[in-house]
């Protein structure tokens, strides 16, 4: 067999390491920190922060069944139902263009349905011109669909109509949009 010489290697590298600490002001014969400390530091903080957590778990957010059993159900309030008004407005005139590049207009007759607990739709009353300069300029500012086939969607037009009661009066203020005659005028 043939010595490798890893030995002398070894304790010279020993020693190299002994001077350094001996220049540094070290003792050379003290025994290196374990990193067995750094691992247990390490598994301590870990294992307080799954504590925590499960703690945390237990008092915040996991209800217990006791309380909730506890909790009597409401009762039912007996609800009074809203008389509606229904305000008419004068005839819509909304101008498009086809695809073949023909003029038309839709005249659209609606009907607003109010609760009557405003004050039998004044506040609606006194932005009716608001709304429908609102009106026109949605349903114009896209291409009005089914216009091309001949039948006027009418599920388009009454939900343009709400976003633009929503915007301006706020939700809830109407509750439905009644459409009571849409027709197509050529030019």
């Amino acid at each position: 067999m043939t010595d490798t010489d890893t030995s002398k290697q070894q304790s010279r590298a020993e020693g190299e390491a002994a001077i350094r600490a001996m220049r540094a002001g070290e003792d050379p014969n003290a025994v290196p920190e374990k990193k067995s400390r750094k691992k247990l530091l390490v598994l301590i903080l870990m294992i307080l922060l799954v504590a925590g957590g499960g703690a945390a778990y237990k008092f915040v957010l996991a209800k217990d069944e006791t309380s909730l059993a506890e909790v009597p159900e409401p009762e039912p309030e007996d609800v009074v139902p809203v008389e509606m008004v229904y305000i008419e407005l004068d005839p819509l005139f909304v101008p498009f263009e086809t695809v073949n590049g023909q003029r038309h207009k839709i005249v659209v007759v609606l009907s607003l349905e109010v609760g009557r607990e405003d004050f039998g739709g004044q506040r609606v009353r006194s932005l009716l011109p608001r709304l429908r300069e609102a009106y026109v300029r949605s349903l114009t500012s896209r291409p009005f669909p089914g216009t091309d086939e001949g039948s006027i969607k009418t599920v388009y037009l009454k939900n343009r109509i709400r976003a633009e009661n929503n915007r301006i009066l706020g939700t809830g203020v109407v509750n439905d949009v009644l459409v009571r005659d849409i027709r197509v005028l050529p030019g």
